[in-house]
């Protein structure tokens, strides 16, 4: 059995990659103070992942710096957003695809070395 520091910091480091994964998909910062279409987009997409999850409105309001107001109303809107817009189901996808590809990590490459595999992807 996990002792709950275990459980809180596994659940930080999910956070942590949940917010590095679509910030990188939408190419946003979710916590910046922006009410840009898509960088509310990509709030939406990193509540309802974490909702999923079964984590608290409150909780994942806290990590972006909302209220649960705000979360709950995300999660509500993503999945008639979804439903109608093709290109936000994509990205959606590509986040969970990302989360869930545990088997490869690249947080040990430097800068440099990551330059050189977006190279060789891209050819």
């Amino acid at each position: 059995m996990k002792s709950s520091t275990e459980l809180k910091s596994s659940t930080k480091l999910y956070f942590k990659k949940t917010r590095e994964v679509v910030n990188s998909i939408f190419r946003v910062d979710i916590i910046s103070k922006s009410r840009k279409r898509n960088v509310v987009n990509a709030r939406m997409i990193y509540s309802k992942i974490l909702r999923e999850k079964h984590i608290s409105y409150n909780v994942i309001g806290k990590s972006i710096l909302k209220n649960h107001a705000s979360i709950i109303y995300y999660t509500k809107s993503i999945n008639w957003l979804l439903a109608y817009d093709k290109p936000l189901l994509d990205k959606y996808n590509d986040c969970l695809e990302l989360l869930n590809d545990d088997d490869v990590s690249y947080s040990h490459l430097n800068k440099t070395e990551l330059v050189l595999l977006i190279k060789q992807l891209q050819k």
